[in-house]
């Protein structure tokens, strides 16, 4: 039955079925096809790489230097996702032409820290000499982590500018530029990594540079549309073109620590795969890089439904309607739990043949290793849909400052010092003790944010100023 809408202290009643599950799905899936495309997109990437000569070498390199870039990266992506937040809220209190002003910043942003990373770029050798990684694999590693670099300004602007649209809850708009970004992506890495059509057959740095062209050209769609589209036209965005110090203030207040919480989750990763596991082996590197495959595979999709809460949740605080905020939050939690459980028990009954697809030369040894840590997606699945969805229903609050702090506190402390801990006294265990550290790390972390979100501290938060209630014309006189 259809709740009968009524007001309360926290607004309207919810008039929809299933805590407003249709109004989730219908701006979570145009998301959600995004980030399937570049999740298919990225395995396809890494198959290709697993059929270049010395693949085992180029897989292992390719998933340590893919994240080390990733890591300086990062930080601006998880402060521009906060554009959505501005967008959204700005929409429920009834401002959306404001919207732009603050997709503008996060350009302005965007082309700041791309210049930041040519310190990295110029310090590649040493940064990746840290891992302490053979000379061969360093060898493929230095190339394709300053290439990443070097397309970092693609990847920072699409951030904002997708974050832009899909808080105005236009997520038509990505899924386009991205599919379209994703398929330039696999035409150019095919071309460059086996050398075909005259091109010459690069390997590892071919798939580098199919990453770099794909994200351009996604980045060039999405600028059109964001200053000549209707949305342009209908919001007045292209009179907001300027650096605002009070809007640049705004998002790097409520957008720093969601980058810092982003930062230090992927840097704890980074240590993590590239160094503790990286220890045990080039075999254990080879067996994580095609666990990270997989794993990509079930909580990739579950980001996009993450974007879709943030952008509910950020229009119904900045309408003064916090239950419906709540409802929605929790909708998307349902659906992605759905996924990634599923998806957790798929990937454990077939392990054995999906390591084997990767596996090309079935060595034994990462055969074994692989397998037997798949274990880890099943365990934490259920934990990882709590960790990101409220994370992202938290943001579109403005709730950023609590959920980094903690996030940072529980990665160092129990996600890479205790897996440090455990390799250090148990060495015997091989990759298999980390990980079940790591795993505790995401269920504890789990729990934690959706207790932050059950406790209603985001209800007070405010990011835009309240809406103006709409005045009512006086009901008329009765006839004398």
């Amino acid at each position: 039955m259809r709740a009968i809408e009524t007001t309360s202290a926290d607004g309207p009643r919810d008039p929809t079925r299933w805590w407003g599950m249709g109004e989730v799905v219908r701006l979570a899936v145009p998301t959600v096809l995004n980030t399937v495309s570049f999740t298919l997109m990225q395995f396809v990437d890494g198959w290709m790489v697993s059929r270049v000569a010395n693949s085992e070498h180029a897989m292992a390199a390719q998933m340590a230097a893919g994240m080390a870039a990733f890591t300086p990266v990062c930080f601006f992506i998880g402060l521009l996702s906060c554009v959505s937040t501005f967008a959204s809220q700005n929409l429920g209190a009834g401002r959306p032409e404001r919207a732009g002003l603050y997709g503008w910043q996060g350009l302005w942003l965007s082309a700041g820290a791309a210049g930041l990373l040519v310190i990295p770029i110029l310090l590649a050798g040493p940064l990746m000499g840290l891992f302490g990684h053979p000379a061969d694999v360093l060898a493929l590693e230095t190339p394709y982590f300053q290439i990443l670099l070097a397309g970092g300004f693609f990847t920072l602007s699409s951030t904002a500018l997708g974050s832009f649209f899909v808080g105005l809850h236009k997520p038509l708009v990505p899924f386009i530029a991205g599919v379209a970004g994703n398929l330039v992506n696999f035409e150019a890495a095919y071309l460059l990594i086996f050398g075909k059509q005259g091109f010459p057959a690069l390997g590892l740095t071919g798939a580098a540079l199919g990453h770099v062209a794909g994200m351009g050209v996604q980045t060039l769609i999405l600028f059109t549309l964001f200053v000549g589209g209707t949305v342009a036209a209908r919001y007045r965005v292209r009179r907001e073109c300027r650096l605002s110090w009070t809007a640049m203030r705004d998002l790097l207040r409520l957008g720093a620590p969601a980058g810092g919480m982003f930062i230090g989750d992927v840097l704890m990763w980074t240590i993590f795969m590239g160094y503790i596991i990286g220890s045990f082996g080039v075999a254990s590197l080879t067996a994580t890089n095609i666990l990270n495959r997989y794993w990509q595979l079930c909580f990739m999709p579950a980001l996009g439904v993450s974007a879709a809460a943030t952008a509910l949740v950020g229009k119904y605080c900045g309408a003064a309607q916090p239950r419906l905020a709540w409802r929605r939050a929790h909708a998307a939690l349902i659906l992605v739990e759905i996924y990634m459980v599923t998806c957790g028990i798929v990937t454990w009954l077939w392990r054995d043949d999906l390591v084997g697809w990767f596996n090309k030369n079935r060595d034994p040894e990462v055969q074994a290793i692989a397998t037997q840590v798949f274990i880890f997606i099943l365990l934490c699945q259920a934990f990882d849909a709590l960790n990101v969805i409220f994370i992202g229903a938290l943001r579109g609050a403005g709730d950023t400052l609590w959920p980094g702090a903690v996030q940072i506190g529980l990665a160092y402390g129990l996600g890479l010092g205790g897996s440090a801990l455990v390799a250090r006294l148990a060495p015997q265990w091989g990759s298999f003790g980390p990980w079940a550290t790591a795993s505790a790390y995401i269920a504890v972390l789990g729990m934690v944010m959706w207790g932050r979100f059950l406790g209603g501290r985001w209800r007070t938060m405010t990011v835009v100023e309240t809406p103006v209630p709409q005045l009512q014309e006086p009901a008329p006189l009765p006839p004398v």
